[in-house]
């Protein structure tokens, strides 16, 4: 049920981009008025029954300001915060008069928002210019730490029951397919080297996709080279593969929504980076560390494409560093569950 009077926080179609917009929420869980997500119907999914929002809206169809205004103006919208780069969320508060404008100046959005910043202006990592604008439209707001996410209790339970279908019962690794260009994924090589190592050390691993070709290529690829590979791509909602990832003992990815929801959820998380900056896209978390490929200058070009024909970093990237973390990660677990010692233990 959508509550009235509550604050809409527009969602991205880029799954990482609305995670981290989450996670940046910190400060408007102060403000004491409900927070609704509105955003494209697979990104509610995601949210929906998580506990962060106090309600989700898909997007009506065919999405048209002014049909957003008539909602805004059904449930009495008290404002809108959109931190997404368009400002379509923005017009439609402002057809609806909705007290509260909050985005950012670019394309028409500082003539329509209440309150507004430069996104082009601001520096360092995405998710400081989401806190940015929200401490300019919010001052009073006391500053939070990144928020956690944990989708639905029936997520984990499909999770589960996905596992129990690959015979996977303990602890296990997720290698994470995905990324919209595809000079950002993790070269099949690559993962096929972690495949090998973690099968060496009986380490259990969930190699997980999305429905789009390019996954289901890539896991093709992979299950081509190692037939007894566990690939799932396109056989779990979003919500489901966000719970996979929240439950593993450590994931493997690249600058893609899955390496996001894993840092979110807390989960121990490897992520890569070749062509984009980590300094500004990279997951953010308690448990993240960022490999990289040493000795490329070609490091964060920016390009979505590559003119180095090996593209080495990343279909070369070294997996030792990446293994012994995996290693660490296990050698910690195993620790923290055995017997404490004292009277009467043997």
């Amino acid at each position: 049920m959508i509550p009235p009077g509550a604050f809409w926080v527009r969602m991205p179609r880029f799954i990482g981009d609305a995670v981290m917009i989450h996670q940046a929420l910190g400060p408007l869980w102060s403000l004491g008025s409900p927070l609704v997500a509105w955003g494209p119907a697979n990104v509610m999914e995601l949210f929906e029954g998580s506990g962060s929002f106090a309600a989700c809206v898909a997007d009506p169809e065919p999405l048209r300001a002014w049909d957003m205004a008539k909602l805004l103006r059904q449930f009495r919208a008290e404002g809108v915060i959109n931190l997404p780069r368009s400002s379509r969320a923005l017009l439609a508060a402002f057809l609806a008069r909705t007290p509260v404008r909050v985005g950012w100046s670019e394309g028409g959005g500082g003539l329509l928002a209440t309150t507004s910043l430069r996104f082009k202006g601001q520096t360092g990592h995405q998710m400081h210019r989401y806190g940015n604008l929200i401490a300019k439209a919010f001052p009073a707001l006391p500053q939070g730490a990144p928020c956690r996410f944990r989708p639905s209790g029936e997520a984990f339970d499909q999770a589960s029951a996905l596992r129990e279908a690959f015979g996977i019962h303990g602890p296990y690794v997720v290698l994470a397919l995905g990324a919209k260009h595809w000079n950002k994924r993790l070269g099949t090589p690559v993962m096929v080297d972690l495949l090998d190592r973690l099968e060496r050390e009986g380490i259990p691993a969930l190699v997980l996709g999305g429905p789009q070709e390019e996954d289901r290529a890539q896991g093709r690829g992979i299950l081509a080279l190692r037939p007894q590979a566990n690939v799932v791509c396109g056989r779990s909602s979003l919500s489901v593969s966000a719970a996979l990832v929240a439950d593993a003992l450590a994931v493997v990815g690249n600058d893609s929504s899955l390496s996001h929801l894993a840092a979110a959820s807390g989960t121990v998380t490897l992520v890569a980076f070749g062509p984009t900056l980590p300094e500004v896209t990279a997951p953010q978390g308690p448990n993240v560390r960022v490999f990289q490929k040493a000795g490329l200058n070609c490091l964060g070009c920016m390009r979505f494409d590559c003119r180095i024909q090996t593209h080495a970093c990343m279909q070369q990237l070294e997996t030792g560093p990446m293994f012994d973390r995996i290693l660490e990660t296990q050698r910690s677990l195993t620790a923290a569950s055995a017997p404490s010692g004292g009277p009467g233990t043997r």
